[in-house]
């Protein structure tokens, strides 16, 4: 994923839009949207650029340069993830993700629980 590509995607979800919603206020293409957050658009030209910036409240500037620290990056998975979250209805969307919450979240229970097991029965040996 490009630089840009992660800017552009960060500022996207700061502004809670969906990929579709920054389509329509820069009259771009869903799929160029899509495609450009996942770093496959080599070249982009600074009028669509500076359309983006426009369309997320924010500077040309802050999506070359913006801050990118390891948290804002995100793997292939999550970003595919993310992508197709971001096409679906939003109640689908939602339902979704609660569910992959409470999935990660059990399997978070469930690891905690078995690392403190086997803490203990390794303290009492």
């Amino acid at each position: 994923m490009s630089k840009i590509g992660v800017n552009i995607s960060h500022r996207r979800h700061e502004l809670k839009m969906t990929q579709e919603e920054l389509a329509n206020a820069t009259d771009l293409s869903t799929n160029y949207v899509s495609r450009l957050e996942r770093g496959e658009v080599e070249y982009i030209r600074a009028l669509t650029l500076s359309k983006i910036a426009k369309g997320l409240k924010t500077t040309m500037e802050k999506l070359i340069d913006g801050n990118t620290n390891q948290q804002h990056i995100r793997g292939h998975y999550q970003s595919t993830l993310i992508n197709l979250l971001d096409q679906i209805d939003e109640q689908k969307a939602e339902e979704i993700s609660k569910n992959v919450l409470d999935l990660v979240s059990s399997n978070i229970v469930v690891h905690n629980s078995s690392t403190k097991n086997n803490q203990q029965k390794s303290s009492r040996r």
